[in-house]
């Protein structure tokens, strides 16, 4: 496909004078450029006997996956800034990248899984060795036999699936877009006819519903932990974590979201970097265009704009999660080199790109980022929208991040900038409650309310005191709709810190009465008896004196 800039030629079909050595090895049909369509597309290395074919420096082009049809041949996916094409070093290729579509493997040319391929293709072998991790160990145990799994079917029927996804279509959906509709709905027909390949996808599937049957509150699945359960054990079976796949990457997706919702913030934090790193494994955050090469449609087909924008989707939806929720916790996020995957579109209905764009202002270098800076993405948080409750409540957690690390700093607050954090910090509250009395229990309607009422008490002036007691209010209000354990071990911390402030308070007050009294007691101790007749009548002034 054409960039925008470009003007499209007619295609004229040219006698090439000359084929390149791969081309007349494996009889297939050459262009003559250098390197040549086949060569680009089979990550066969292109050259010509004696030197001889054009000279003209070869441009990027990104490879994509073979036809099924086709031989497993990796392709070569160049490392190069988003929108940014660089010439190709025909003779250094360390700089390039390889995706190995039949086994969605990704890899750098470098690697041990890859280099001796790279060898071949530089041997101008006939036959180079496939991508594969030769040698990688001694061989002497086998691999972990699969798990067994009972089917998603015994514990719930098809039935409740369609009244259950609804919810999560409603309320999760929107905001966190991995799940292609049309796709899933397909598989589910599938799964339960008892297609034993979608298997895999069962982990999607229970994900989906664990996650609807959480925002159903007392009406969800009776035997939601079972089906949780099930998920856990299709990521976790060596049979399928084997071979890393987009469906994995939507599962462990779902599944980082039911457990920031529900568990720990270890166990949520360790799920959002492994989505991570199986992102990068299949090469999630590079932009793979198939349009981008002219090849034949019989070479390489054409990958539809749907399947490409769901796959920025889920790859941006992995990296906001882990980027938000490891600046939160105060870990250290999953950090991917060059990342070339194109931002999401914009959609009616769909909060996603409005999630992502949050995630990009918390600065890059989180362990060393400056007041300067810190400051600079409390003032765009503030400016962003608040499109969603949900939204909301996540601006607020990045501001008061933000807060507490300027905090560490010793940073004086200005006015201006207390007055952005109780701007953020009241709308979070209103969204918090208003969500909570939907019973959209999503884990910032408490958290979010607790840590501002910790703000506001930590700011310590006028303006922030003034807040506390409809933060209080608030989270009292919440804290009875949820009666729950941890929203009740959150009200009395809360309480408990209001009463240390006050405590404070009180004692600093006593030390300012303790200096007065102190001042009192002296001035009555050094007063004068003064006969004040005698000092007002002006006859006896020079005896008095």
């Amino acid at each position: 496909m054409a960039s925008p800039g470009s003007t499209a030629l007619p295609h004229k079909r040219q006698r090439v004078r000359k084929a390149c050595v791969p081309c007349r090895e494996r009889k297939r049909k050459c262009n003559g450029k250098s390197p040549c369509e086949m060569c680009v597309a089979y990550g066969y290395v292109c050259h010509y006997i004696d030197g001889r074919g054009p000279s003209a420096s070869p441009q990027v082009q990104q490879v994509v996956e073979t036809p099924p049809d086709t031989e497993s041949r990796p392709f070569v996916l160049p490392s190069i800034h988003r929108n940014q094409p660089q010439p190709i070093d025909t003779q250094n290729v360390t700089g390039q990248n390889i995706i190995d579509p039949t086994k969605s493997r990704y890899t750098i040319q470098h690697s041990a899984v890859a280099f001796p391929r790279c060898l071949g293709l530089e041997l101008r072998s006939t036959n180079p060795p496939r991508l594969h991790s030769f040698a990688w160990h001694c061989g002497i145990r086998p691999e972990e036999n699969p798990n067994s799994h009972v089917l998603l079917s015994d514990l719930v029927t098809k039935e409740d699936y369609y009244r259950i996804s609804k919810v999560y279509f409603s309320v999760v959906h929107p905001i966190f877009d991995v799940v292609n509709p049309e796709q899933l709905a397909k598989n589910v027909e599938k799964y339960w006819d008892g297609d034993v390949k979608t298997l895999e996808y069962g982990a999607v599937i229970a994900g989906v519903i664990a996650l609807g049957s959480f925002f159903m509150g007392s009406l969800g699945h009776p035997r939601e932990m079972d089906i949780v359960q099930y998920a856990k054990g299709i990521l976790d079976d060596p049979t399928f974590s084997r071979i890393p796949t987009v469906e994995q990457v939507s599962a462990w997706v779902l599944r980082t979201i039911y457990l920031r919702a529900t568990s720990r913030p270890h166990v949520a934090w360790l799920a959002s970097c492994v989505t991570i790193h199986l992102s990068e494994a299949i090469g999630l955050h590079h932009e793979i265009d198939r349009e981008d090469i002219a090849i034949s449609s019989n070479v390489s087909p054409k990958r539809t704009a749907v399947i490409s924008e769901h796959t920025r989707r889920l790859f941006w939806c992995a990296w906001s999660i882990n980027t938000i929720l490891s600046y939160d916790y105060g870990r250290s996020s999953v950090t991917l080199n060059r990342i070339t995957c194109k931002p999401v579109e914009q959609t009616d209905g769909n909060y996603t790109v409005h999630l992502v764009a949050l995630a990009h202002l918390i600065p890059q270098d989180s362990v060393n980022a400056n007041a300067t800076q810190l400051l600079q993405a409390l003032a765009a948080v503030h400016e962003s929208p608040n499109a969603h409750p949900f939204l909301s409540l996540t601006k607020s957690d990045i501001c008061l991040s933000l807060y507490r690390r300027l905090r560490l700093l010793n940073h004086i607050l200005d006015k201006s900038v207390v007055l952005q954090i109780i701007d953020i910090g009241n709308t979070a509250l209103s969204a918090a409650y208003a969500l909570v009395k939907l019973d959209q229990a999503w884990w910032n309607v408490l958290s979010t309310s607790f840590q501002y009422v910790c703000v506001l008490l930590a700011i310590d002036t006028a303006e922030s005191l003034s807040h506390v007691a409809t933060a209080m209010r608030t989270l009292d209000n919440i804290t009875q709709v949820l009666g729950t354990h941890i929203a009740f071990e959150a009200q009395k911390t809360a309480k408990l810190l209001l009463e240390d402030s006050m405590k404070k308070k009180r004692q600093e007050i006593q030390q300012l009465e303790q200096a007065t009294h102190q001042r009192s007691t002296l001035e009555t101790t050094h007063l004068l008896d003064i006969d004040w007749d005698a000092l007002l009548d002006p006859s006896d002034t020079l005896n008095f004196m």
